[in-house]
């Protein structure tokens, strides 16, 4: 396990925050992320809440605790993409996902989405047309609005025992630095 000193300042921060609103429990990212952002008492163990929620929204530093020792990853995510219609309308629409990779799919989504507002693909601009994420994030924009979101099974981790008594430790025996302007 990596000495907790030479750990970098952001995942010792993520570490003590998981160990606060978690414990040594198996959590998803999305669900820590959305339970540090309800958290009212998270900051009794770290410094900024917002540089947490900012780095849970992507998974380097959990995978890069499980490489530390800290983390356990139980179950790897990530499998069977989708691009999801947020608007989808049974009534209205043809489709309402496409698995990653289904290019045909895709553009099925995308021409249905963009019909709905009077719209064709050229308005998305430049755009590799199979590039899920880049027509996705294309759309949106466009949009001005969230309507195509990807979506997958979530990760699982958990702490390993020595892992969760050193950042558990750590959150404890945290304590704010004073501001100086306050003396």
């Amino acid at each position: 396990m990596t000495n907790w000193e030479d750990l970098s300042r952001s995942r010792k921060r993520v570490a003590k925050t998981i160990s606060h609103v978690h414990g040594p429990s198996t959590f998803e990212r999305p669900e820590l992320r959305k339970d540090v952002k309800a958290s009212t008492t998270v900051e009794d163990s770290i410094d900024d809440k917002y540089s947490v929620l900012t780095s849970l929204k992507y998974t380097t530093l959990l995978n890069g605790l499980v490489e530390d020792g800290y983390l356990v990853k139980e179950y790897q995510g990530g499998k069977n993409p989708i691009i999801l219609d947020l608007e989808y309308d049974k009534d209205r629409d043809n489709t309402n996902a496409a698995p990653y990779g289904n290019a045909s799919k895709l553009h099925s989504v995308v021409d249905q989405v963009l019909d709905r507002e009077g719209m064709g693909r050229g308005a998305l601009g430049n755009v590799n047309s199979n590039d899920f994420n880049g027509v996705r994030d294309a759309v949106n924009r466009t949009l001005g609005r969230t309507v195509l979101v990807t979506v997958s099974e979530a990760s699982e981790y958990r702490f390993t025992p020595s892992g969760y008594s050193l950042a558990d430790e750590m959150a404890r025996d945290f304590e704010p630095e004073e501001d100086e302007d306050a003396s």
